[in-house]
């Protein structure tokens, strides 16, 4: 059983042993509040720090994107369950293989290791960003302009046969530069809020805990994701060949600064519910895992 459930960590077992490493690691890792310690339930008494399935964080985007983004299902489905499923999947393996019942990765270092992943899953899944955005965007072109994609296998068919192998990586770079931001302020920064109000607050390991810190950490990514949330959609929606820093130059000159920050209020109206459903999910999912693994204290 242990052995299912407890993984070998990179960081280091006993406690104060990181004074003798290198200062590089030291800046990395740091030791674990005993506040933390105490409250937080994926770190057993008497197993360590539990490692959970890596498709935990996939799954839990996919039960928010139902609720959220009912329509259009084929393309953003598809999307979430490639992009979040990597970038959950990754991140969480990265954290939980550097945590130990003793020590855990600074906030710097949760944020590298989120946007790493976030990069990941935006490359690996940009085929479904650009389908799943030129749908969104197609009622509100003129009807001569529309692609008329009828669900994600048509759209990618279609790009490949009408705009060559090479539009399924349009806009990659804003992708995954995007993705990096995103994942470094969501996810990490989900960990972080977490971490600190069990530290600095009465809150423990529990639903409102994890809610507060969820819609932090949603605010936080819309706010600083917007500007190149509305760079990429244009990017990937064009009808125009020019390059990125034309389209760039264009639009600062034509709309001025404020252009970064369209549609924020909608998108902090839609994120927050958003985050907050896979958090919550994904912490239910992991409750259930310790339940059905005797781990529950």
């Amino acid at each position: 059983m242990t052995d299912r459930v407890v993984g070998t960590p990179i960081a280091t077992v006993a406690k104060g042993s990181l004074a003798a490493s290198p200062n590089i690691i030291q800046k990395m890792f740091h030791e674990t509040h005993p506040f933390v310690t105490e409250k937080d339930k994926s770190i057993h008494s008497e197993h360590g720090v539990i490692h959970y399935p890596f498709y935990y964080g996939g799954l839990a985007s996919c039960v928010s994107n139902l609720f959220t983004q009912p329509l259009g299902l084929s393309a953003s489905l598809t999307r979430t369950v490639v992009y979040s499923g990597i970038r959950f999947g990754m991140y969480e393996k990265l954290k939980e293989m550097s945590t130990t019942p003793t020590h855990s990765p600074t906030a710097t270092t949760l944020a590298v290791l989120a946007a790493g992943s976030g990069v990941a899953g935006a490359v690996f899944s940009n085929f479904s960003d650009v389908v799943c955005l030129r749908m969104q965007n197609d009622p509100g072109l003129p009807l001569e302009q529309r692609r008329n994609y009828r669900n994600i296998a048509h759209g990618l068919q279609t790009m490949i046969r009408v705009e060559g192998w090479g539009s399924i990586w349009t806009g990659v770079s804003v992708n995954a530069g995007r993705a990096a931001v995103a994942t470094a302020t969501q996810l990490a920064g989900y960990d972080i809020f977490k971490r600190e109000l069990m530290v600095r607050t009465k809150m423990g390991d529990d639903v409102s805990t994890h809610i507060t810190a969820s819609c932090l950490a949603g605010f936080l990514s819309t706010l600083l994701c917007s500007p190149l949330d509305v760079f990429k959609a244009r990017i990937m929606t064009r009808t125009s060949e020019h390059s990125m820093p034309v389209m760039l130059r264009m639009i600062f000159k034509n709309e001025g600064p404020r252009w970064m920050f369209k549609g924020l209020t909608p998108a902090l109206i839609s994120r927050g519910p958003s985050t907050v459903i896979t958090f919550v999910s994904l912490e239910q999912l992991r409750r259930a895992y310790r339940v059905a693994h005797g781990l529950e204290e």
